[in-house]
């Protein structure tokens, strides 16, 4: 493939001869096998009297390059540790690894790619290259790769490199696509989401790759047949377009080709303009008797009750002409689109459930007092009590569906949060709970009565109590002391309702100088904000929340654990993270700034603790703590909190939750103008927030 003339080829070059580094961590193609036979032991050797399934067995706890020295030493070693090396292939360009390891890339390999991600890692796009190179040259090695994920990375930075990592990409899964018969799953997150989506289902639509993949995702229905339905398919996604599913008839389980449904471990459903319990509708059990429904180890529903089509849906109907669009619109308006748990527990009998995750929300309550969120939660509650609290189900996750018109606390706390709380405290066996309310930003309300920033901080308080309060007021303490993982991605934009001064607000909690000094970094860096003028002239604290908020949306929407495919995956600290696009407030608000002090040229990746976007999320780290101790002290026995964003692990040996890939305090370099004042324990002159009445 040639991405461009400017941008590096994955094609093989001529001369077949590519270095053996430790961080490509892949066999030189120039070896040939002539050279193995030479350096083979002798038959009587302890090595040749092993079995290849006992050496492979010992090979699943050899590290990665230790294996690359293996395949070095004779012929069966090397079929052996090439078997091993090439099974799992993850690709994380720009990971970012826990704090302990100091960006050390060799060690995390070294201690966690087979031992704890059952995988080979490449984490440099030079390495990337040469493997793709060295499956061109060998194709009959792209047999051994059964794995294969490219999980999310940032390709600014990488196109200044000349590499296109979107051509890259397509590069990979059409050779895959042309050339592989035994892989099992393939994963790639797309720079370009829909380019993405449309090359995903052409791979998969490939009969050589359903020969052993046990994934598919399906946006046509026939997808799911034609060429042929894959012999070990376990997992199924389907996101069927309105316009196909409009002219479907029943999905009838008890025939040809849907009756692969009863066989599925997990089944997702969506639709194009998220209504996913409508292919559910569809669904045509065997029997009527509740032995017929499916029994699925993990479910997942897209759904929003919606009675309005937005901007961009319209843009999706006018692709049809005028006589299908309006006879779409047509049978859209008809739907009865409100969350139905009737229609779930119709077709799945949930007690075979260990994982359940539902992306559902009404719009609709809103305005027009819709009460289909609320009963949804207060039937599957009811369900699940007359299962014996669903013992199966040990991970729950709810995301709603950004909106900018959010619920005041009153109204959050009725329709969501209390019936929401009813379901959960019903289950016996939950370890994993995730709550996403997806908020974009902070939800504050003027201080129009003149209240002081103590009363106001103290509503945001409250309001977080009642939180928990809804959630665990009940004799059974079964959930606060099972739960292992717990997860809030917008902690502190959902429950951040009425706006203190900043220095009173919960975003000032913590008395340190280090704090203060990024607080004066911003002022230096930022400060007048560029833009509008109503911007420019927001006074200091203003501008703290518009900065600080920034980094708390980038923390929440744009981080991802890189986890891998296997039936457990908790161990965080065990794994990489990526970040998302470094120097955000510089690109954000320094759009058109040459003469800035952000370091962006000597250090692109923002590596540098010292980095602005580093020290904010310290900064961040740090007004949490009084937060991340109320939670673990209602969960009191937490193994992993994550918060925004910011992913944290109990602490054996000081009894706290620290965080896995953020540094919990700031470099001595940055707290030398202050020195003398921590010295002396002298604290900032200056008024802070408090949450439970208490300094933490």
């Amino acid at each position: 493939m040639n991405c461009t003339k400017e941008v590096v080829s994955l094609h093989p070059v001529s001369d077949r001869t590519f270095n053996l580094a430790m961080l490509c961590c892949f066999q030189n193609p120039s070896l040939r096998r002539e050279n193995w036979v030479r350096r083979s032991q002798s038959s009587g050797s302890m090595v040749h009297k092993l079995p290849m399934n006992i050496l492979l067995e010992i090979f699943q706890y050899v590290s990665q390059f230790d294996l690359v020295s293996l395949s070095l030493t004779c012929f069966k070693l090397y079929e052996a540790a090439t078997e091993r090396l090439y099974k799992r292939v993850t690709v994380i360009l720009n990971a970012e690894f826990p704090v302990r390891y100091a960006r050390d890339s060799t060690k995390f390999i070294k201690e966690n790619g087979v031992a704890y991600m059952d995988s080979s890692l490449i984490v440099g796009v030079n390495n990337l290259v040469r493997f793709m190179q060295t499956l061109h040259i060998n194709p009959p090695l792209i047999q051994k790769v059964k794995f294969f994920v490219f999980d999310k990375c940032y390709p600014d930075n990488l196109l200044k490199e000349n590499y296109d990592l979107n051509l890259i990409q397509s590069d990979i899964i059409e050779f895959f696509g042309r050339n592989s018969w035994e892989i099992n799953f393939l994963h790639i997150t797309f720079v370009d989401f829909m380019s993405g989506i449309e090359k995903l289902t052409k791979f998969l639509r490939n009969r050589n790759i359903r020969n052993k993949i046990f994934k598919l995702f399906v946006t046509r229905l026939e997808d799911l047949y034609v060429p042929v339905i894959p012999q070990g398919l376990t997992n199924l996604f389907l996101m069927i377009d309105e316009h196909e599913l409009m002219h479907m008839n029943e999905f009838d389980l008890g025939s040809y080709p849907y009756g692969i449904f009863n066989s599925l471990y997990t089944f997702t459903c969506s639709t194009n303009k998220q209504l996913g319990l409508e292919i559910l509708r569809k669904f045509k059990l065997r029997s009527p008797s509740e032995d017929s429904k499916l029994k699925l180890k993990g479910f997942t529903a897209f759904h929003c009750h919606k009675e309005f089509i937005s901007s961009d849906e319209s843009e999706s109907l006018s692709s049809f002409d005028q006589g299908d669009s309006k006879e779409l619109q047509d049978y859209i308006g008809g739907l009865d689109k409100k969350l139905d748990f009737k229609v779930i527990s119709d077709k799945i009998d949930l007690s075979y459930l260990t994982h359940l995750y539902l992306k559902i929300d009404c719009n609709v309550h809103r305005n027009n007092n819709c009460s289909c969120f609320p009963d949804f939660f207060k039937n599957l509650a009811s369900y699940s009590r007359s299962k014996d609290g669903l013992p199966n189900l040990i991970s729950f996750e709810l995301e709603l569906f950004p909106n900018f018109e959010w619920l005041r606390p009153h109204q959050i706390l009725e329709t969501i949060l209390t019936p929401l709380g009813s379901f959960i405290k019903t289950l016996r066996s939950l370890v994993r709970l995730t709550i996403d309310l997806s908020t974009l930003g902070f939800k504050m309300f003027d201080n129009i009565m003149g209240m002081s920033s103590v009363v106001l901080n103290k509503l945001n308080e409250r309001l977080i109590e009642a939180f928990f309060l809804c959630f665990f007021t009940s004799s059974q303490r079964r959930t606060t002391t099972n739960l292992k993982t717990l997860q809030f991605p917008d902690f502190l934009t959902s429950f951040i309702y009425y706006k203190p001064d900043f220095y009173e607000s919960l975003l000032h909690t913590c008395q340190c100088w280090g704090c203060n000094l990024v607080l004066k970094r911003l002022n230096e860096l930022f400060m007048p904000l560029s833009g509008e003028d109503e911007i420019r002239d927001m006074d200091d604290e203003a501008t703290y929340y518009i900065l600080i908020g920034f980094i708390l949306g980038k923390l929440q929407t744009d981080r991802e654990v890189c986890i891998p495919i296997k039936q457990k995956t908790f161990n965080y600290r065990n794994y990489p993270i990526y970040k998302g696009q470094p120097h955000t407030l510089h690109n954000h608000f320094h759009q058109n700034c040459t003469k800035c002090g952000c370091n962006i040229n000597d250090d692109p990746n923002a590596e540098s603790s010292t980095s602005i976007d580093n020290l904010v999320t310290t900064y961040i780290v740090h007004q949490l703590r009084p937060l991340v101790k109320y939670l673990t002290t209602i969960f009191c026995n937490l193994d992993n909190l994550m918060i925004h964003g910011i992913y944290y692990e109990y602490d054996k040996s000081s009894h706290t939750m620290k965080p896995i890939f953020d540094d919990d305090e700031y470099p001595q370099s940055f707290l030398m103008e202050k020195e003398e004042e921590i010295r002396l324990g002298i604290k900032p002159d200056i008024k802070f927030g408090y949450f439970g009445g208490n300094d933490f």
